[in-house]
């Protein structure tokens, strides 16, 4: 025995228009356009594969540019959960010392 489904279109619920400034004031600014075929730059080996383009400034990246920059932000962003968790950032005590602070391990002294 078929069911019938009546899926009546006054049923849906209405969709809301899509609002990019809820998810942050640089959102809608933040795109990638491909530059393939560039050769490397300065004492770099690698040639630049596109621009990441962020809040109107452009940046030139090369492949391993792009992991670093993917890395950094996952570690930016698994610090703001932890902070999160333990209610360091809200309660006005602050985070501990470096605790949000995402650097590279070149920079690190």
């Amino acid at each position: 025995m078929a069911h019938k489904t009546n899926y009546k279109q006054n049923n849906r619920q209405e969709r809301t228009k899509f609002n990019p400034s809820k998810f942050g004031s640089t959102w809608a600014s933040i795109f990638w356009k491909g530059k393939p075929g560039l050769t490397a730059q300065g004492e770099a080996n690698q040639p630049v594969i596109g621009s990441l383009n962020i809040g109107g400034k452009q940046f030139d990246l090369t492949f391993s540019e792009c992991n670093k920059l993917i890395e950094t932000l996952i570690d930016a962003k698994e610090a703001a959960k932890i902070s999160k968790r333990l209610g360091t950032t809200s309660n006005g005590a602050g985070s501990p010392v470096g605790f949000m602070e995402v650097m590279s391990e070149m920079y690190k002294k």
